[in-house]
C-alpha cells in the first residue's frame, strides 16, 4: 500500500472537518507498522457486535460500511492513523480533543465512520491493557458501556452517528475504569489555579492564577488563559449548551421561545444578581504568595490572602496528574462509597500506571453546587458528598442540572411534570429568578483517604454573607 500521501491531501480527499488541534503534527510523527488490509481484525469486530443481535439490515449496513473503508487505500490509511492517534499518549487523557469524525467520501456510509473507527480502537487498546498487566475483568465491559446505548439507539432510530465523541472515546480506548461505584480516568490539571497545604495543620488553600474574571457572586466568567500560539481548529471552542443557543439567537442574554415559553436556555444561562466583576491577581516572591481566595464551597471571594512559604507548600499546579471521577447513575452515591472507590482507584493507578504521580481527584458536576443545600438541607447524600470536596467555580452554567432534572433544554418549566422533591424545589428556585451553576471539585490524595473536610467555619460564614448580600436563598 502506498503511504506517501500528505496530510492535507488526505483530509481534502476524505472531506474531514473539526479535527483536533495538533493533528497535522501528529501525522508527521506517525510511523505505520506493516500494511493492514483490515481496519480491525474481523473476528474482533464480530465479537464486539455479537451480544446485540442486530437485525440483518442493520448488520449488513455496518458490514458494508467497514468494507467501504477497507476498499479505499487512502481512507484505510488515514483511519489507521486516527486509531493510532486516539490510542496514543497524546490524546489518551484529553477528553476534549476529538469532537467528531465524519468524512464525505463514503457516500451512504459516512455516518457510520466514527463508530467503526472507535470500535477499531478497542483491540489496539486491549494490547496496552495486557502490557500493563491489567486483569481482563477491569476492562471487559468498558467498551460495552457505550456499545449498549449506541446500538440500542441504532436499532430504534436507525442513527449510527456518534454523539458526545470525547466522552465515548474514553471507553473505546479503554482509558476509564469502574472501581466500586465510580468511573475513573487519568487527567492532567489544566485550570488556572494552584493549591497549597500548611505544613503545620494540613489545611489546604487554593489560589487563582492572575487574569481570571469572576462575577459578583464569585462565579467564573473567563479563565483568562494567555493567548495560545497554536492555531485552533474551527468549531472547537468550548461553549455551554446555553451559550451556543444564545449566540445563535444573536444575544448573550437568556432567550424565550418564539411563543414566549421559557425553557432551559432561559433558566440555565442566567447572570449573577449583581453587575460587578473582578479580575484575579497573583503576586509571588521567594517568601510568600498573594492571590484571590477560592472558597471551598464553590466560588472565589473578591479578596486576596497571603501565604507564607515557610508554612505553605504548593501541592497542586499546572499539568499535575489527577484522577478524574465520573458518576454513573444508580444507587450508592454516598460518602462511604466515594471513599472506598477513591481508595481502590489510588491503588489501581499506582500499580498499573506507576509513571503517573496521582495527586488526587478532579470532577465537575451539577451535584456539587452549594445552592442545592437550599433545597435539600444538610444530611442528604448529595450534600454529605459535597462536604468531602474542595469545590470551585469552573465557569459552567446551569445547563447540566437542567438536562438531568428536566430532561431536555427545550422543555419548558411552565408545564414540566415534576415527580421528585428535587425537581419540584429546583423548579420553584428557578421560577423565583435564581440560578444554578455546575461546579468543579478537587479531593487531594490525603483527604481522599482521611475524609477530612476542606471548609472551615469562616468559609461557611463568608458563603452565608455572600448569599445574604445577593439574596440567593429564597
Amino acid at each position: 500500500m502506498e503511504t506517501n500521501w500528505g496530510y492535507r491531501e488526505l483530509i481534502t480527499y476524505m472531506g474531514m472537518n473539526k479535527l483536533p488541534v495538533g493533528l497535522e503534527q501528529a501525522f508527521a510523527e506517525y510511523r505505520p507498522g506493516c500494511d493492514k488490509a483490515e481496519l480491525m481484525p474481523h473476528d474482533y469486530y464480530e465479537k464486539l457486535l455479537a451480544p446485540y443481535n442486530l437485525p440483518e439490515d442493520k448488520k449488513t449496513y455496518l458490514d458494508r460500511a467497514l468494507a467501504a473503508i477497507e476498499a479505499d487505500e487512502k481512507v484505510l490509511f488515514f483511519s489507521h492513523f486516527f486509531v493510532w492517534d486516539m490510542c496514543s499518549m497524546r490524546n489518551k487523557y484529553d477528553i476534549d480533543n476529538y469532537t467528531e469524525l465524519k468524512p464525505d467520501c463514503l457516500g451512504e456510509y459516512n455516518e457510520a465512520y466514527a463508530f467503526l473507527v472507535l470500535m477499531a480502537c478497542v483491540p489496539v487498546s486491549e494490547s496496552e491493557m495486557k502490557r500493563r498487566n491489567i486483569p481482563y475483568e477491569y476492562y471487559e465491559d468498558i467498551p460495552h458501556r457505550m456499545l449498549r446505548d449506541q446500538l440500542k439507539r441504532y436499532m430504534e432510530t436507525g442513527r449510527i452517528d456518534v454523539e458526545d465523541m470525547p466522552w465515548k472515546m474514553n471507553f473505546y480506548t479503554l482509558t476509564i475504569f469502574l472501581l466500586d461505584r465510580f468511573l475513573f480516568i487519568p487527567y492532567q490539571h489544566g485550570e488556572r489555579f494552584r493549591m497549597y497545604r500548611s505544613r503545620k495543620s494540613g489545611h489546604v488553600i487554593a489560589l487563582n492564577e492572575a487574569g481570571c474574571i469572576y462575577d459578583a457572586e464569585g462565579q467564573l466568567i473567563d479563565w483568562g488563559f494567555p493567548e495560545e500560539d497554536e492555531e485552533k481548529t474551527a468549531d472547537t471552542d468550548d461553549k455551554s449548551i446555553s451559550e451556543e443557543y444564545s449566540e445563535r439567537h444573536g444575544s448573550g442574554e437568556p432567550q424565550e421561545n418564539p411563543d414566549g415559553r421559557k425553557n432551559g436556555h432561559f433558566y440555565s444561562h442566567r447572570k449573577a444578581a449583581g453587575n460587578e466583576t473582578f479580575t484575579t491577581t497573583l503576586d509571588e516572591n521567594e517568601n510568600s504568595v498573594t492571590g484571590y481566595y477560592m472558597n471551598p464551597l464553590g466560588y472565589t471571594e473578591n479578596r486576596t490572602i497571603t501565604l507564607d512559604k515557610r508554612e505553605y507548600e504548593q501541592v497542586l499546579g499546572e499539568n499535575d496528574w489527577l484522577i478524574a471521577l465520573h458518576i454513573p447513575g444508580g444507587e450508592g452515591y454516598t460518602p462511604e462509597r466515594m471513599h472506598s472507590s477513591m481508595k481502590l482507584a489510588l491503588e489501581f493507578f499506582a500499580e498499573h500506571y506507576p509513571e503517573l504521580e496521582m495527586k488526587g481527584f478532579w470532577s465537575s458536576s451539577w451535584l456539587y453546587d452549594e445552592r442545592l443545600r437550599f433545597i435539600l438541607g444538610d444530611g442528604r447524600n448529595i450534600t454529605n458528598v459535597q462536604d468531602l470536596m474542595y469545590r470551585y467555580s469552573d465557569g459552567e452554567d446551569g445547563s447540566m442540572l437542567y438536562v438531568h432534572l428536566f430532561k431536555d433544554m427545550n422543555n419548558s418549566l411552565d408545564d414540566y411534570e415534576c415527580n421528585t422533591t428535587l425537581q419540584k424545589e429546583a423548579r420553584r428556585y428557578l421560577l423565583e429568578g435564581k440560578r444554578f451553576c455546575t461546579t468543579g471539585m478537587m479531593i487531594l490524595k490525603e483527604e481522599a483517604l482521611s475524609g477530612k473536610p476542606y471548609f472551615t467555619p469562616e468559609d461557611k460564614a463568608d458563603w452565608n454573607r455572600m448569599v445574604e448580600t445577593w439574596r440567593l436563598k429564597t
